[in-house]
């Protein structure tokens, strides 16, 4: 995760950054539940029916037997996070509804994952760094464990995972960044 976590900020809208930060993620998640190892992973799967009728694609699903058992939801966050933390907050709970009432599928964990640093750069448009955002603070005043867990009964859970970027203060200093205090994963 580190070694992604170095470089998210390159190629920040392309589906090679994407395609790293899942794999590294269900890594991460293996390692903190080894039982779900024997489950057959897909990335990018794509939910034929979900619990409003459409279809829904799932970053990372573990099939158990054939059947869809988790569902991990995963998020690379880097910067401008605070002007959209209660979007990512209602998202999640309307996908968690779409996911828990799909038909004909009983569902073993649905995580919601978002890997972001402590304190977040923003930016305006021509790449200047306009000011830091507390992610930490925005987090503390945007939580929804408590809802999902009133919903879902401890079956759906957003976990999130934060970092510290080393002294940065332009866009291009971004392209390669030095990381610590990464939080590990744990799983209840």
């Amino acid at each position: 995760m580190e070694t992604f976590l170095e470089t998210s900020f390159q190629n920040v809208r392309s589906s090679k950054r994407t395609d790293e930060f899942h794999k590294v993620l269900l890594d991460e998640i293996l390692n903190a539940n080894p039982t779900w190892a024997e489950y057959d992973w897909k990335f990018e799967y794509q939910l034929p029916v979900d619990g409003f009728g459409g279809t829904f694609d799932i970053d990372i699903a573990g099939f158990d037997n054939g059947q869809l058992k988790v569902a991990i939801l995963g998020k690379a966050l880097n910067s401008n996070i605070n002007k959209n933390i209660k979007n990512y907050a209602n998202t999640s709970v309307g996908e968690a509804a779409r996911l828990m009432f799909a038909p004909d599928i009983e569902m073993e964990k649905v995580l919601f994952v978002s890997v972001l640093p402590r304190v977040a750069p923003r930016f305006n448009k021509a790449g200047e760094v306009q000011g830091f955002d507390d992610v930490v603070s925005a987090k503390e005043r945007t939580k929804i464990n408590h809802v999902l867990q009133a919903q879902y009964d401890g079956i759906v859970e957003a976990i999130d995972l934060y970092f510290d970027i080393e002294g940065v203060k332009t866009l291009q200093e971004f392209n390669t960044i030095s990381i610590n205090n990464l939080d590990t994963l744990t799983l209840v």
